[in-house]
């Protein structure tokens, strides 16, 4: 052996020094906890309260950290190009190039520049943001040459998510460490330590969130962590390094029996189906016997669903959400004219309401149908009540006044009350944050979901597939769906909840949706072109070597950890809290990809 390939070959038996940066990006980004006071820029916007002041706590100072690491690997890169070293550009990270130039061409392009680069309103996952994340998958890639540091980098995000884990093992059991005061002094900046019993995170007491933000994106996170876990547990032989993933395995069992996702044990035992099948390819017996045992349950699971009532009920509670005066109420929309206020209901029928008060601020009411007939109207002492033909209340009218005595009404239908007032432009309804708006039914709805199907995403699914044709070629920016969505869909959000002012509807709760409204159809094509990718080279790389080797098995891990995230982006969203360990993941796939190959030319080459 010459010295030139003996130096190579102890060079690359080392750790590099520069695996710290992806350790970082996937260890320590999920677990930054801030909090950032700033303007939203929002206030101007007739749905958006009048003080655009926000505090953030759980995503802010990722997204800096992030764009900070992602500067240091591009040094570390340019570095490494100067010191002459070659880097692999396979086709699929030119693609992934290709992506993040639409990513940045959609950012410039759009009206919104401030918030695609700067980042929005609970969204701070900027085009910087996403640039850093292809960095990071290209940088691991390149940094990850050999065994030894694709153990290293999983050991150490591994303590690092273990920590992340035993947080919110212990909010699911009732114990929250942000809900103390020596939790708050950890997260806040001084400036909030002489009022912390006003620092509040508002989540129900026994919900698991972690540093994360919010229980959804603990399904994207566990579905990156528990496989790669498994994986470890059984390709690592050091005793504490089994450890360790025993422990993040169990923390995960217990968040997901606790908290119960029903998105992460979705996404996690479709990717555990289809990762066995792949396993089981290798031997065309067995993968027939388990691909129809497999189509047989999913047919058997079908057929209960639909025609076992006890299944039917359980599975429709479980995929959408609890009935509310959206869902169970009679109330479709109201439209706010020049000279009434009119409300449609389901049925079909409509409720046309008139109001007036005289000199000594009595209220007087008159109600119409949708064909011009009276509807009775009846004081009650309180309010007035207004009946169809039958003698059934469709909604009651209370008078209401303002500190300096000017009048208006609350219409209250179906549990929720709306407010009105009349002024120069006729009725107008008054938001949740006193702004004056005029209603109408002009906001497009595809009407494909039903509204409560998976916890209410019905409902801005069905208001996202309008978007959609608007964003082929280029998105509307990065962060930028909050504006292109109708967010003053008043009506609505009152009946889903009890203040519409507190519900903005920052995402589409669907990683692919996002991507197509935010960076257009193409970037979401060529995402999709990686990941996909990705999944297939790591198949046949299982399929056709050793799976009783270390490598083989953790690629078996991380091919599950993409695979149920990508199944879990179908309800959730890209972002700043887990998105950054899916980057490092990849990379570090098509890194033990690589080193896989070269680990049996090599063997081959010496036999």
């Amino acid at each position: 052996m010459s010295n030139k390939v003996a130096n190579k070959k102890r060079y690359e038996e080392k750790v590099p020094a520069g695996i710290i940066l992806s350790i970082l990006a996937a260890g320590i980004v999920p677990l930054i906890m801030r909090t950032f006071t700033y303007d939203s820029h929002l206030s101007g916007y007739e749905w958006f309260p009048s003080d655009g002041t926000v505090v953030d706590i759980f995503l802010a100072y990722k997204s800096f950290a992030m764009i900070t690491i992602g500067v240091c690997m591009a040094i570390a890169l340019a570095y490494r190009a100067y010191d002459h070293e070659k880097f692999p550009l396979t086709r699929l990270f030119k693609v992934l190039f290709i992506y993040a130039a639409l990513v940045l061409i959609s950012g410039l392009a759009s009206k919104w520049k401030g918030f695609a680069f700067g980042g929005s309103y609970e969204m701070f996952e900027s085009v910087l943001v996403v640039l850093c994340y292809v960095m990071f998958a290209f940088y691991t890639f390149t940094d990850v040459k050999n065994e030894k540091t694709v153990k290293t980098l999983l050991k150490w995000v591994g303590i690092f998510a273990l920590i992340l884990m035993l947080i919110g093992v212990f909010q699911g059991f009732g114990a929250d460490l942000f809900a103390t005061k020596f939790g708050k002094v950890l997260f806040s900046t001084p400036s909030f330590w002489s009022n912390l019993d006003n620092l509040i995170i508002r989540m129900p007491k026994g919900t698991s969130y972690s540093t994360l933000y919010n229980p959804n994106f603990f399904s994207l996170y566990l579905a990156l962590v528990l496989p790669m876990a498994v994986a470890a547990f059984f390709a690592v032989k050091e005793k504490k390094a089994r450890i360790l993933s025993g422990a993040i395995i169990v923390c995960s069992v217990i968040l997901l029996v606790t908290d119960i996702s029903i998105t992460g044990v979705m996404s996690l035992v479709i990717s555990g189906i289809v990762t066995l099948l792949v396993v089981l390819s290798r031997r065309k017996k067995q993968f027939v016997t388990a691909f129809s045992l497999v189509m047989a349950v999913i047919v058997i699971g079908i057929i209960m669903c639909i025609a076992v009532k006890p299944v039917h009920e359980l599975f429709l509670r479980k995929i959408n959400a609890d009935p509310t005066p959206l869902t169970s109420g009679t109330l479709k929309d109201i439209e706010t004219n020049t000279d009434n206020v009119t409300l449609d209901l389901k049925d079909g029928t409509k409720c046309v309401i008139e109001y007036a008060f005289d000199d000594s601020g009595s209220m007087t009411v008159t109600a119409q149908d949708g064909d011009e007939n009276d509807l009775t109207v009846t004081w009650n002492g309180t309010s007035d009540d207004i009946t169809d033909p039958d003698g059934k209340v469709i909604a009651s009218v209370i008078p209401k006044s303002t500190e300096d005595g000017q009048n208006f009404i609350s219409i209250s239908i179906d549990t929720r009350e709306f407010y009105f007032i009349q002024d120069e432009d006729g009725y107008e309804y008054v938001t949740g944050s006193g702004k004056l708006v005029k209603l109408d039914d002009h906001i497009k709805t595809a009407d494909v979901f039903p509204e409560d199907f998976f916890s209410n995403r019905g409902i801005i699914w069905n208001r996202t597939l309008p978007l959609l044709p608007k964003h082929i070629i280029l998105g509307s920016g990065q962060n930028t769906f909050l504006m292109v969505y109708p967010q003053n869909n008043y009506v609505m959000k009152s009946l889903l909840i009890e203040s519409e002012t507190t519900s903005i509807d920052v995402k589409p709760h669907n990683l692919y949706l996002q991507q197509w409204v935010e960076n257009g159809l193409i970037a979401l094509i060529l995402y999709l072109i990686v990941v996909i990718g990705y999944l297939v080279q790591t198949a046949s790389v299982i399929r056709h070597h050793d799976i009783k080797k270390p490598m083989v098995i953790l690629s078996i891990g991380a091919f599950a950890g993409i695979l149920a995230h990508m199944a879990a982006g179908i309800a959730n969203d890209s972002n700043v809290c887990t998105s950054p360990v899916m980057w490092v993941l990849l990379g570090l796939g098509f890194a033990i990809n690589e080193i896989i190959k070269h680990e049996d030319s090599d063997t081959a080459g010496n036999a």
